[in-house]
């Protein structure tokens, strides 16, 4: 931008800088285009005899603005400083900033440097004290206007979206907008119902991946195929569950927010303990497909808690369970800081034979298993209710499901309620009195319905626990004469059902490994106590024992 001002014979400056710029949001706002800007400009220049440099910025916003953020801004703060302006207008004080701090630097320079500043409203010497007063003061009216404005934009934007309105973006894969509210795409949502059905059959990402595929099923980006992350990221998203969590960026408020569901809540609850489990493994899957591992799913290292890995080389006769721990640093840093040996790592400094852990673990649980009063048919939904876990048969889970969407209704109608109340305090300036008065009883009623919706949730979920459960026990409940003939799939199941969790440990002085066992229910030393005479001694009740059992594996040979 040039600069350069002109003067008269004495050298006195009769140059006016004009400054032009309107919000990127209200370019066309009457009176104040830049078209209109530039005219009362020149011809305030014209009223003294001046000639005239324009600065046009454009369509820029000013408020939460450095001064480097604007380029044009930034020029005449340069010039300023370098005395090259003594006289400048703008149209009014925002045109230069509604912030405080941007108006301050400006004050200061122009100040400093003697600019008298001109505007529609008349002219200022900011060497003058009074001039300079009434500028701060312009300033702040500005500063308040834009803070007033903002917040007005942030209540009705949180109105908008207790009500139900989309607040930006892409709706969700099976949603489309409709007057800007999420309604369900019957085309995508059929899609979306199967994937979650899938799911729940045991099917994988990867082999949904290749149904959608393979059916044409488009995913939103319409010349691209579907991806494992984007079914993985799509399953977990609880909108199809009918609800959906919304964050205030200023006060970090999370509103609930409801909203059309695709599949029902026990549905989602069962997607999202089935898959769980499998995360965590994510990284492993590709070798799982080469070999079979009874056990590696459910091990980690006791050292550093990495998942326990499986490694089998026919060539060199070797079968073991490892801690990953140094490959892993060595894939992550391209490299080591010191050559591989034995001892360094996380502890766990030997693998493990995987046929003799195998043997160890398997011959244990059918022990427990065959021992265990609690897996008795006739216990087993006493200890089920005891362990918080309710069986429920249909009827009762859709009544349940009828409920979270009777809560999900009463809370989309609290919040709009809510949000139309804040709306009329700041638009209609609502008493604050009666604003709190209503507010509490507001919240305190979404509080209500949110804790129920928590309730029942959690029910399903449970539900989803105790679903997967009898299914086990149907299965595996009575076969415990049969189990080594199940196929070693079959087995990997079994275990699964009985099973949270092995950690691993390496004692090296002993030179052998202790795996801790966590189960799914406290079978280990468990027993029924029998209680009164005649027909009263078939009451009874269970015993519990404890969730978990330690093994020992002893190294038998050279590999461990």
């Amino acid at each position: 931008m040039n600069a350069t001002s002109f003067t008269d014979s004495h050298g006195v400056d009769q140059t006016l800088h004009i400054y032009i710029r309107v919000s990127t949001v209200a370019q066309a706002e009457q009176g104040t285009s830049l078209e209109s800007q530039r005219e009362l400009g020149i011809k305030k220049a014209d009223e003294l005899g001046f000639k005239w440099i324009l600065w046009d910025e454009g369509g820029k916003s000013s408020h939460h603005e450095d001064i480097a953020d604007r380029a044009v801004l930034s020029q005449l703060f340069a010039a300023i400083k370098e005395g090259a302006v003594k006289h400048l207008w703008v149209y009014d004080q925002s045109r230069l900033s509604r912030n405080d701090q941007v108006a301050s630097i400006f004050r200061y320079q122009c100040n400093k440097q003697e600019v008298t500043l001109y505007t529609k409203d008349g002219a200022y010497d900011l060497a003058n004290p009074s001039d300079r007063l009434m500028k701060q003061l312009l300033d702040a009216v500005a500063e308040f206007d834009n803070i007033t404005r903002s917040e007005r934009t942030r209540i009705g934007k949180l109105n908008k979206v207790r009500k139900g309105y989309w607040h930006g973006g892409q709706a969700p894969y099976g949603y489309q907008l409709d007057d800007h509210k999420l309604v369900v795409n019957q085309d995508e949502a059929k899609w979306v119902k199967r994937i979650f059905a899938e799911i729940v059959r045991g099917s994988s990402s990867a082999q949904i991946k290749q149904l959608l595929d393979s059916n044409g099923v488009e995913p939103r980006r319409k010349r691209g195929l579907w991806t494992i992350g984007s079914i993985d990221a799509l399953i977990k998203n609880t909108h199809y569950a009918g609800f959906y969590k919304y964050e205030d960026s200023k006060s970090q408020q999370e509103i609930e927010i409801q909203c059309p569901s695709i599949v029902d809540v026990t549905t989602w609850n069962a997607v999202q303990y089935k898959r769980s489990s499998q995360v965590v493994r994510s990284a492993q899957k590709n070798a799982t497909v080469k070999h079979f591992y009874l056990l590696r799913d459910l091990m980690y290292c006791g050292h550093c808690g990495r998942p326990i890995s499986g490694r089998v080389s026919q060539r060199r006769g070797e079968k073991s369970y490892y801690c990953p721990n140094k490959e892993r640093e060595w894939a992550k840093k391209r490299e080591s800081d010191t050559p591989w040996q034995r001892g360094m790592g996380c502890g766990f400094g030997r693998a493990m034979n995987i046929t003799q852990t195998d043997a160890l673990v398997w011959d244990t649980i059918k022990l427990l298993h065959r021992d265990s009063s609690i897996l008795k048919e006739e216990a087993t939904h006493r200890i089920l209710k005891e362990s918080g876990v309710v069986l429920r048969s249909d009827s009762e889970t859709r009544a349940t499901e009828a409920k979270v969407r009777k809560f999900q209704k009463d809370h989309q109608r609290l919040s709009e309620s809510l949000g139309s109340l804040e709306a009329n305090r700041l638009i209609n300036g609502l008493n604050d009195v009666a604003f709190v008065g209503a507010s509490s009883r507001l919240k305190h009623e979404i509080a209500r319905v949110e804790s129920e919706l928590a309730s029942l949730r959690l029910e399903l979920a449970g539900a989803a626990r105790a679903r997967k459960w009898v299914e086990w026990f149907k299965s595996y409940g009575e076969e415990i004469n049969n189990l080594d003939a199940l196929s070693d799939l079959k087995k990997k199941d079994y275990l699964g059902g009985l099973i949270k969790r092995i950690e691993v440990t390496y004692q090296a002085e002993q030179r052998q490994h202790t795996l801790l066992v966590t189960l799914q229910l406290p079978i280990v030393n468990d027993g029924i106590r029998y209680s009164g005479r005649g027909e009263k001694l078939k009451e009874y009740e269970v015993v519990h024992g404890i969730d978990r059992v330690s093994l020992i594996a002893k190294k038998k040979d050279g590999r461990g």
